[in-house]
């Protein structure tokens, strides 16, 4: 949990400030050890991250405030065609984190997130196959490679 929420701190203050680099993606303990599953973890709070940065639109449709006055303060939005149409484009879509209510994730098995996160690691390792590069950037990066050893 104390990595979750430094990883979360650590990349969201320099984002707000600008930043377009979030560095440690993986990283545990200072750097000394590498983590796929945390790799998994940082790939979701980085999607969050850049959710948070780009913001989201306030004008006459999206704040709704027809709907505000036709349902009125302190009542049920969850309802209204306005919400269904806003909510899903608004809210962060994660896979690792479960929103499940805690009957439901514990019919699920209970996992937590780093569980989850390594379980997708392990299948990522076993099935990814990368992209191959294309052959003139290889070979490009094989000339920049031979001039640094010269």
């Amino acid at each position: 949990m104390q990595a979750g929420h430094e990883k979360t701190i650590t990349s969201l203050l320099p984002a707000l400030a600008g930043s377009n680099l979030i560095y440690g993606m993986g990283m545990l303990e200072l750097g000394v050890t590498f983590s796929y599953g945390q790799l998994v973890l940082d790939n979701e709070i980085a999607s969050m991250v850049k959710r948070v940065v780009q913001g989201s639109p306030v004008d006459s449709d999206t704040v709704g405030i027809d709907v505000i006055h036709k349902i009125g303060s302190g009542k049920n939005f969850l309802k209204e065609k306005h919400t269904l149409k806003y909510m899903p484009q608004e809210q962060s879509k994660v896979k690792i984190f479960d929103r499940r209510t805690r009957g439901a994730w514990e019919k699920r098995g209970a996992t937590d997130a780093a569980a989850r996160a390594n379980a997708i690691a392990v299948e990522l390792l076993k099935t990814h196959e990368p992209m191959p590069l294309d052959p003139d950037i290889h070979a490009e990066m094989k000339k920049i490679i031979a001039g640094a050893e010269e």
